[in-house]
C-alpha cells in the first residue's frame, strides 16, 4: 500500500516537469521555495539516470511510472482479496474450533440458528469489512502522499482544503451513528431469518400437514421487508454523503480559487497544478468516509461474533491428549443431585446407583422424570449440581470427562444423517480406515445389513439430507450400527428403537442378547419387551430422594 501510494505521487510530481517544458510558469507566491525544490530533485533524478529533460522522455518516464503504479495496485488488489479471504477461513475455523471444545449446557441453551448465522452469513461480512479496512488504509496512505506533495506546493492553501474536508466531516458525523443504529437493527432481523428458515425447513412435513404456509410466508416476508428496509437507509445515506461531498467540493474549490487568486496571487499554472492533484485527493476523502461509514454498518456483526468467541472461550473444556478411559468394574452416582442453569428445581436429589460393568441396565419412567438427564450425566455431558459420577475409582470432572467420552457410543431418538453415503455415515465417527468386513459385521449386529444390501448402491449408496430416502426404523438401525463401530464399553440409548415395527425390534433385542456381557448398557424405553432382556431396571418416578446403592432399591423401582 505503502509502494502504491508512493508511485502515484511520483507520478504527480512528474507534471511539474512537464509543464515547465512546455513552457509554463510553476512559479511559487514571494517566500515559497516549494516548488523549486520539487523541480530541483526531478531534474537530479533525471541526471542520475543520465537523462537529458526533454518532453519525450519525460512522458516516457511518467509511462513507465504510472505502469508500475497500474502493476502495483494490481498485486495489491490480489493481496488484498488474499488477506480478505485468508481471515475468513481463521476466523470461522478459530470460531467453530471455540465451538466445538465448548460444555454441552453453553450449547444446548443457545439457539441453533445463531450458531449457523455467526458461522456462515455474519462470518463473511466480517471478512468483507476487513477488506473494506485494508481499502480504507489503502486510500489514506494515498492520500498522506499526495498531502505531502502540496503541503511543498503550497502548505497555506493545503491547510484550507483540509479546513474544508474537516467541515465536510462534520456534517457527516451524525450520518455514522444512524447507519450504526441501522446495521444492528439489519443484524438482527438477519439472526431472526436464520432462525425461522432453521425451524420452517426442519418442519416442511407438519407445516404443509396443517396448511400453514401462508402463515410461514408471512412471517418470513415481514422480516425480509425490515432487512430491506435497513439495506434502503443505508443505501439512502451513502447518496446523501455523496452529495454533501458533491456540493461541499464545489464550495470549497470556489473558496479555494477565490484566496488563492485574492490573497496569495499564486500563479495560474501552480494553481491549475494544485486543482489536478485536489482532483486526486477529493475523491479519495469521499471514498474513505463511504468506506467509513460501511463499516460502521457491519461493526455490530463483528461485536456479536467477538460476543460469542468470548462466550465459547469462557465454557471451554480442558484439552486432551490422552487414551480413552478404561471402565473395569462400575459406574456409580454418589450423593448426585442436578438442577439445569436457568431452574432451582432439582431433576434428581442425592441420588446413588451402580451400574456393574458389562451389565444391561434399563431406565423408565413417565416423560420429565428425568431419564435423559440421567444418561446425559453418565455420558459426561453436564456436571452434577452436587454429588459425583465415577468411574471406577476416577471422578468425571473437568481432567476426565473427555477421555470417558471417548469409551461411550450415545443413540438417541433424534438421528442425525448426513447427504452422504451409507458408508460416510457410518465410518466418520472413527479414525483412520474402516474395512468393508467390519461395516458389514456391525450393520449385522444392529439388523440393517439386509435392507443396506438392498440399496442400489450398497454402502455407496447416498441416502439424502438426514436420510431422507430411508425410514425412520432404518435411519435408527444405520445410528445403532454406527454406535458399534466405535467399540464403546458403554452404549446408551435414548429411544433408539421406537421407530422399528415389532418384527425390526425383535431384532434389535436379539443383536443386544448378543451384545450383552461384551459391554455396558443403559437403555432408555417405555416398550417393555425392550427392557425385558436387561439386568437391572430402574423406574426414575419411585426412586427414593435418598438411598445408598442400587442393590438397596425397593422390588417397585427395580
Amino acid at each position: 500500500m505503502l509502494i502504491h501510494g508512493i508511485a502515484a505521487g511520483i507520478g504527480l510530481l512528474f507534471i511539474i516537469p512537464m509543464l515547465q517544458i512546455m513552457g509554463l510558469d510553476i512559479g511559487m507566491p514571494a517566500g515559497i521555495e516549494g516548488n523549486s525544490e520539487l523541480t530541483a530533485f526531478a531534474n537530479r533524478i533525471f541526471d542520475e539516470l543520465g537523462l537529458e529533460v526533454t518532453l519525450a522522455n519525460v512522458l516516457i518516464s511518467y509511462v513507465v511510472i504510472v505502469s508500475v503504479f497500474a502493476a502495483v495496485r494490481y498485486q495489491l488488489s490480489v493481496q488484498t482479496t488474499r488477506v480478505q479471504h485468508a481471515y475468513i477461513t481463521h476466523l470461522r475455523c478459530k470460531l467453530y474450533r471455540l465451538l466445538l471444545h465448548s460444555h454441552w449446557p453453553f450449547i444446548a441453551e443457545r439457539k441453533m440458528s445463531d450458531f449457523i448465522h455467526c458461522l456462515s452469513s455474519q462470518v463473511q461480512s466480517v471478512g468483507s469489512s476487513a477488506n473494506l479496512m485494508l481499502t480504507l488504509l489503502s486510500q489514506i496512505l494515498l492520500s498522506v502522499v499526495m498531502l505531502v506533495i502540496v503541503l511543498l506546493l503550497s502548505w497555506e492553501m493545503t491547510l484550507l482544503a483540509l479546513l474544508g474536508a474537516a467541515t465536510l466531516l462534520a456534517i457527516l458525523l451524525p450520518f455514522n451513528r444512524i447507519i450504526y443504529g441501522s446495521g444492528k437493527r439489519q443484524l438482527l432481523g438477519y439472526k431472526s431469518i436464520f432462525q425461522m428458515l432453521s425451524e420452517q425447513l426442519a418442519s416442511l412435513k407438519m407445516i404443509k400437514s396443517y396448511t400453514n404456509e401462508k402463515i410461514c410466508l408471512e412471517r418470513m416476508d415481514e422480516t425480509s421487508h425490515q432487512i430491506e428496509l435497513q439495506h434502503l437507509r443505508l443505501a439512502r445515506f451513502t447518496a446523501a454523503t455523496q452529495l454533501v461531498y458533491l456540493i461541499g467540493a464545489v464550495v470549497v474549490f470556489g473558496i479555494f480559487f477565490y484566496v488563492s487568486q485574492t490573497f496569495f496571487a499564486m500563479p495560474l499554472a501552480t494553481l491549475l497544478l494544485l486543482l489536478v492533484i485536489f482532483s486526486r485527493i477529493l475523491p479519495q476523502f469521499s471514498a474513505m468516509q463511504r468506506n467509513y461509514q460501511q463499516l460502521m454498518h457491519k461493526v455490530p456483526a463483528f461485536n456479536d461474533i467477538r460476543q460469542m468467541e468470548n462466550d465459547c472461550r469462557q465454557v471451554q473444556e480442558a484439552a486432551f491428549f490422552g487414551s480413552a478411559l478404561q471402565l473395569k468394574h462400575s459406574i456409580r452416582l454418589t450423593d448426585l443431585s442436578f438442577h439445569y442453569p436457568n431452574s432451582n428445581q432439582n431433576v434428581f436429589e442425592n441420588l446413588n446407583i451402580t451400574i456393574q460393568r458389562n451389565q444391561t441396565v434399563a431406565l423408565t419412567g413417565p416423560s420429565g422424570s428425568g431419564k435423559t438427564t440421567l444418561a446425559d450425566l453418565l455420558a459426561g455431558l453436564y456436571e452434577p449440581s452436587s454429588g459425583q459420577v465415577w468411574v471406577d475409582d476416577q471422578p468425571l470432572n473437568r481432567d476426565t470427562r473427555i477421555a470417558w467420552r471417548k469409551s461411550i457410543a450415545y443413540v438417541n431418538q433424534e438421528v442425525y444423517l448426513f447427504h452422504d453415503t451409507v458408508r460416510a455415515n457410518l465410518s466418520w465417527v472413527t479414525e483412520g480406515n474402516v474395512t468393508d468386513v467390519e461395516l458389514w459385521r456391525v450393520l449385522r449386529l444392529a439388523a440393517a445389513d439386509q435392507f443396506v444390501a438392498l440399496l442400489p448402491d450398497g454402502l455407496d449408496t447416498q441416502i439424502g439430507d438426514q436420510g431422507i430416502k430411508l425410514s425412520g426404523g432404518e435411519r435408527q438401525r444405520l445410528a445403532l450400527a454406527r454406535a458399534l463401530l466405535t467399540s464403546p464399553q458403554l452404549l446408551i440409548l435414548d429411544e433408539a428403537t421406537s421407530a422399528l415395527d415389532h418384527d425390526r425390534e425383535q431384532q434389535i433385542q436379539l443383536a443386544l442378547q448378543q451384545l450383552q456381557g461384551s459391554l455396558t448398557i443403559v437403555i432408555i424405553a417405555h416398550r417393555k419387551a425392550t427392557i425385558a432382556q436387561a439386568n437391572q431396571q430402574i423406574d426414575l418416578s419411585q426412586l427414593p430422594r435418598q438411598q445408598t446403592n442400587s442393590a438397596d432399591l425397593p422390588m417397585s423401582a427395580v
